[in-house]
């Protein structure tokens, strides 16, 4: 009996250590989550702003007139 319960102490503990690793884990990936995010984040605002400079400089560039007829057409 005395064996039996000395297995489940030891049972015990080991659940205790892994609870104890996953939460350090859970904790580590919820960090590296965060970085992840606000990564994300930056790399949209410069996308977005990218986007922008672009379609102002689209908006800059002349308008090409349509000919009546292409030169190599004649």
């Amino acid at each position: 009996m005395l064996e039996e319960f000395d297995q489940l102490a030891a049972k015990v503990s080991e659940l205790a250590h892994l609870v104890q690793s996953l939460r350090a884990e859970n904790q580590q990936l919820r960090a590296q989550l965060a970085t992840a995010t606000g990564e994300l984040e930056a790399m949209r605002m410069r996308v977005d702003e990218a986007s922008r400079r672009l379609d102002g400089l689209m908006e800059r560039l002349p308008t090409p007139s349509t000919p009546t007829s292409a030169p190599w057409n004649t």
